[in-house]
């Protein structure tokens, strides 16, 4: 309490500066020993704030300060509905993969991509990958399907209610999409299907988010159209006695056998065909143990709660830290699917990463963000047409060859922790001395 009164005096003081609002807010806080300043996100009260986490907590967070000065200005709209509570920055180092080739139907040419991450030699390997991949001539992309869903339960009052309910609901389609157009500028309501289950009638509504991810999106959208279910249901001589905006079939944070047949936002292939040479001179083994490697991974993958995903979890946590995407998400994304075989012509071997879950987007939430928007130039990506599907494009491309990488490494025997990574810099910065 000492040191709340203490910080409450400097607070005073500051307050007089900077206007009475935060006189007030330091009283309130006061009272109910709570954040100060909630709501306001200026960079007088985040600053404030983190002062104040200073004071209680007995730490310096010094690091946090700066934003994203010196080039660009603090800018409230960078805080708007991406965080609450603001008390500065985080830093995450940020490396580049590539070049990487990629010929796609909407992401075509060399890129380097932009990823954020801490996990050492995640990054080496990737490019390794990427240049086996080039050097086959590049990878095939396919971005072929785009809907994010959102999943609601009506609480009906029989089985068979629920049933004619779902019906009328689809019938009912030309009116919801209007009811989608009148809260949503991008939206497009694709479909709706439903499953029932006793009283519940669970619902899955699919759209069309653009070059939004859609998430936010989604949710403002089913809410509109279940309010208009529940005003309107009326006409067949029943009611909707209760609703849950999301009851998990949509698979959003979490894996998902509908969205792995389906699809969750931006469903994605990426494919190569390499010649057995090229494995050799590059990963260092023949193509044969690789072809062995993902056969035992598919089997370990077919037993129940084994999870045997490789770095895809790792590479789309730092590609979304720096294009500013969802993190959470990351679970649902890294549903995929790799196929390794003898390729079609001989001496080759076919490769191919299914993707059928990136609920990624170029425009809203953390895109706007001064680091991260320019992280998405980098790889041409910011809002325009099909933008979503260019980038699942490049995200599945870099997968593609850290999985390649890590198998190989895996196989082989020849993985490299960050500790050897950084004795072996050391090694060649004292012989370079």
């Amino acid at each position: 309490m000492a040191t709340m009164l203490k910080f409450l005096r400097g607070n005073l003081v500051f307050g007089r500066s900077v206007g009475k609002r935060f006189m007030h807010s330091s009283a309130v806080c006061m009272q109910d020993m709570g954040i100060p300043y909630r709501g306001d996100y200026s960079q007088q009260a985040a600053d404030a704030r983190r002062q104040w986490v200073e004071s209680v907590t007995k730490t310096s967070l010094s690091s946090l300060d700066g934003w994203w000065e010196p080039n660009d200005p603090f800018d409230e709209e960078h805080l708007i509905a991406n965080i609450e509570n603001s008390i500065g920055v985080i830093r995450i180092p940020v490396g580049v993969v590539g070049p990487i080739d990629i010929h796609g139907k909407y992401a075509s040419g060399t890129f380097f991509v932009p990823a954020s991450t801490t996990e050492g030699t995640l990054l080496a390997s990737a490019t390794r990958g990427a240049a086996l991949l080039n050097k086959a001539g590049g990878v095939k992309a396919h971005a072929y399907r785009q809907r994010i869903t959102r999943a609601p339960t009506l609480y009906c009052n029989s089985a068979e209610d629920a049933e004619r309910v779902g019906g009328w609901i689809q019938s009912s389609l030309p009116i919801l999409h209007e009811v989608v157009a009148s809260v949503s500028k991008r939206a497009q309501l694709k479909s709706v299907d439903f499953f029932i289950e006793e009283e519940k009638l669970n619902l899955v509504f699919a759209y069309d988010s653009a070059e939004a991810a859609g998430q936010d999106m989604s949710t403002t959208c089913t809410k509109a159209c279940c309010d208009w279910i529940v005003d309107n249901v009326k006409e067949l001589d029943t009611k909707i006695n209760d609703v849950m905006i999301e009851n998990g079939l949509s698979g959003d944070k979490h894996t998902s056998t509908i969205n792995a047949l389906f699809g969750r936002g931006v469903s994605v292939v990426a494919r190569a065909s390499i010649p057995n040479s090229l494995i050799e001179s590059v990963l260092k083994l023949k193509a044969e143990k690789l072809i062995g490697g993902i056969g035992r991974d598919h089997q370990l993958k077919a037993m129940p709660s084994s999870v045997v995903i490789g770095n895809v979890p790792n590479m789309i946590a730092a590609m979304f830290a720096a294009f500013g995407q969802d993190l959470g998400s990351v679970v649902e994304c890294s549903q995929v699917f790799l196929n390794i075989q003898k390729g079609q012509y001989v001496g080759h071997v076919d490769v191919e990463l299914k993707m059928p879950s990136l609920a990624i987007g170029t425009v809203g939430g953390g895109t706007a963000l001064p680091t991260q928007s320019q992280c998405l130039a980098m790889v041409g990506c910011q809002g325009e047409p099909n933008s979503s599907r260019k980038l699942a494009e490049i995200i599945a491309s870099v997968c593609l060859g850290g999985e390649l990488s890590l198998l190989a490494s895996l196989v082989s025997k020849h993985q490299i922790s960050r500790v050897e990574n950084k004795k072996a810099l050391g090694a060649v910065r004292q012989k370079n001395d």
